[in-house]
């Protein structure tokens, strides 16, 4: 499981011609990778849904995700969430979204984001 010690919205963007937020995630956990998440509205999972996540293997005090110079990206949307004894890869990946949603006050910075998208 991936614990979120901050997360912050970047910028939106585009995904698939709807209006997204991409949001960096930093981990919780020692060995985990800093995480850049894309979100897009959808009505259907607490007003939004994870579309695609891309991890980062550059050291993200002095690289982040602006370096486009080496293969730092990763896209981890499918293979990001492995499962366990007691949870499906489905069910890490939802765990994943809501501790996202609730994490400060993101979900009401994203509404505000999608708010003013034209």
């Amino acid at each position: 499981m991936y614990y979120i010690k901050d997360a912050k919205i970047r910028r939106m963007t585009d995904y698939d011609g709807a209006p997204c937020a991409e949001v960096g995630v930093l981990p919780g956990a020692v060995d985990d990778s800093a995480l850049l998440v894309y979100i897009v509205e959808d009505q259907r999972e607490e007003g939004y849904e994870i579309v695609r996540i891309l991890t980062n293997d550059a050291d993200t005090a002095t690289d982040w995700f602006d370096n486009n110079l080496h293969d730092a990206f990763q896209d981890v949307t499918v293979s990001g969430f492995t499962g366990s004894t007691v949870m499906t890869p489905e069910d890490e990946r939802s765990k994943f979204q809501r501790e996202l949603l609730i994490f400060g006050d993101l979900k009401r910075q994203l509404g505000e984001h999608f708010r003013q998208v034209p």
